[in-house]
């Protein structure tokens, strides 16, 4: 495969294509320094089998909230640690610098973000920014390359300038935040002056041999802001600026437009790496929604791009690469792009984990991983709690047997993998279903499991992991309506008009799986907001998509009666009838707990994910890896 060849970059010899961008994983400490925390999950993701690490953000000044240290020297044996991990497994690293420019948090609450120009941002802080003075642009390429030079004294082979997703470097970029009328500012030759003097210092401070890579967007996919057009001629004068690869992704994070979630295709970005590349001669690195080595390959083989960028790949399966490279397709652990464990969590400053990877940020705790004592494990229910725990089970060292009531693992994920907004769920279940047999988990399928059934198998433990069923409303007239969770697995007829009662994650995927069928939708929702359970990088694709297939969202209004051939809906206090073929009910569900309660005396036993309390996916897959750790 192409994604296995060798490929040089500014001088280095890189052992493969595969590039793990950076992200922000807040396990480091309040000030950027590091953690064992940290070091574990990069080792995790450098014996994996990538060729390039760049790790960050890494923050250039000390006030701001997030990111690694590299504004002072004292930092400088604490980033060493991580580029030795990467050397250790000849992997070369780059460190992220970062200054956030506009859309800066600080910890000081008396500061005020800077930017080109006085132009809040519509999200973050929203505070109108101060327009950075000349001196001050000139301090800020210093900050850069004093950190650049940390860099190289922690032994990094290159840094990597974030001229991307909306932070300062890009801010100087556009036309759409940078109104400048000196030197900095109005003609493209001078909205990258500010990029083009950061990389002469660092140069001038590290050497002209020491490679300074950046990662812009090859669209900003925002009103007034720079195209792919643009950004070709920008790309042109970074590499004649000296830069050694350009790391291509799309959009800044206030972009309208969907850009890490379900609605993009995999690798739905990589034709805006193949038009930057287009226009240099450096290597060009593709990124986006890379999941699986088939897709990456493509990109490689077609020549849109000379390397791939992941991260979400990485944290769903470190060893991505490594079994991408001895043919093991089938055991990746394919990225969902469901952004509940990493993205959100992000955006909420949490530290981040996996749904189909829940050991993401443990590695320590999950490495080698063995049980003292080898023991008989009954698991009931094949949904992401189940497989999940009976996966970690089975590696420990146990037995384990699953039960599952249908011919498929996967449980409520298969009625979302049905969905246009979350088809890729499926994954989770086709890899459970080659895989766990592989690890020695006995599964009965078709077999609905009772208490003689469990007890029949001596199990020394037994977890119960049987999810929820949907609530059936007390409205008059809802034996009228049927279940989104039928609607979803396609085992009733719906009507070409249909009214969706509930408008949570599982409505909302109801109407966009019926909508994209071209039925006339609406959602009735007695909440003020739409969508109120989905995470929040995703809401508002979820809305917007809903909105384009022109479904119609009804908020603060409940249902009070289903007629067969319409819904009474009172909103405000007045109630009205909306004409409909079917009326889907979508308002929730309710622990399927019955058969934990009639095991309790008689063996150990837990309960995990939907039948211990309703929520989402990542919190089955979270409890699963908890109760792994015990047992």
């Amino acid at each position: 495969m192409k994604l296995f060849e060798p490929i040089e970059i500014g001088g280095l010899s890189v052992k493969n294509r595969i590039l793990m961008s950076a992200g922000e994983t807040n396990y480091h400490k309040p000030d950027g320094g590091i953690t064992e925390r940290l070091l574990e999950f990069y080792r995790e993701r450098a014996r994996g089998g990538i060729g390039f690490a760049v790790v960050g953000i890494a923050k250039i000044e000390p006030h701001f909230f997030g990111g690694l240290a590299a504004y002072d020297d004292k930092y400088i044996p604490d980033l060493r640690k991580i580029s030795e991990i990467f050397h250790e497994y000849d992997v070369k690293c780059a460190l992220q610098l970062w200054h956030p420019g506009r859309y800066e948090i600080s910890f000081d609450p008396e500061r005020k973000p800077v930017a080109p120009s006085p132009i809040p941002p519509p999200i973050f802080s929203k505070m109108v920014p101060r327009e950075l003075k000349k001196d001050e642009i000139l301090m800020i390429e210093d900050e850069f390359a004093d950190a650049a030079l940390r860099a190289k004294k922690a032994n990094f082979d290159a840094v990597e300038l974030i001229g991307s997703a909306g932070y300062l470097i890009s801010q100087f970029f556009s036309p759409a935040t940078n109104k400048r009328t000196d030197e900095y500012g109005g003609s493209i030759e001078n909205r990258c002056r500010f990029a083009v003097e950061i990389i002469q210092k660092i140069k001038e401070k590290c050497g002209e041999e020491y490679p300074v890579l950046i990662r812009i967007a090859g669209d900003e996919f925002v009103e007034g802001g720079n195209t792919v057009r643009e950004m070709k001629e920008i790309a042109k004068i970074l590499e004649n600026a000296g830069v050694a690869a350009i790391n291509v992704m799309a959009g800044w994070h206030e972009s309208k437009k969907p850009l890490t979630t379900m609605l993009v295709p995999r690798g739905g970005f990589a034709y805006l790496a193949a038009e930057i590349k287009k226009a240099v001669e450096v290597p060009v690195i593709a990124s986006h929604r890379i999941n699986d080595p088939f897709v990456a390959e493509k990109i490689l083989q077609d020549g849109m791009a000379d390397m791939v960028a992941i991260f979400r790949a990485l944290l769903a399966d470190p060893e991505f690469p490594k079994k991408a490279k001895e043919g093991k397709y089938d055991e990746i652990k394919i990225c969902v792009a469901c952004n509940q464990g990493c993205l959100d969590r992000v955006m909420s400053a949490q530290p981040i984990t996996c749904l189909v990877n829940p050991t993401v940020g443990r590695e320590m705790e999950f490495r080698n991983l063995k049980a003292e004592k080898r023991r008989k494990v009954v698991i009931v229910g094949g949904g992401p709690a189940g497989c999940t725990l009976a996966e970690l089970l089975a590696k420990k060292g146990h037995d384990v047997v699953l039960f599952e009531k249908t011919d498929l693992l996967g449980g409520q994920l298969n009625l979302a993998a049905n969905s246009v907004l979350t088809y890729e769920f499926a994954e989770v279940r086709k890899y459970f279903m080659k895989n766990l047999p592989k690890l020695g988990v006995k599964i009965y399928y078709n077999c609905p499991a009772d208490v003689g059934k469990v007890l029949a198998e001596k199990p020394e433990v037994v977890v119960i992991a049987v999810g929820a069923s949907p609530v059936i409303p007390k409205i008059p007239g809802v034996e009228n309506a049927v279940t989104a969770f039928d609607v979803l697995m396609d085992e009733v007829k719906v009507g070409k008009r249909v009214v969706i009662i509930g408008g949570g994650g599982v409505g909302c995927c109801t109407a966009a799986k019926l909508a994209n069928e071209s039925r006339d939708v609406t959602i009735v929702e007695m909440l003020p907001k739409i969508a109120q359970d989905i995470g929040i990088t995703t809401r508002w694709t979820v809305i917007m998509y809903l909105q384009e297939k022109g479904v119609r969202m009804l908020v603060n209004t409940r249902a009070v009666e289903i007629k067969p051939k319409a819904v009474v809906v009172e909103t405000e206090g007045e109630r009205r009838e909306i004409e409909c073929d079917t009326a889907v009910l979508a308002v929730g569900t309710h622990p399927n707990d019955s058969l934990y309660e009639e095991l309790i005396g008689k063996v150990q036993v837990y309960k995990i994910g939907d039948c211990l309390k309703p929520r989402k996916a990542l919190d089955a897959a979270l409890e699963a890896a908890e109760l792994a750790l015990k047992i």
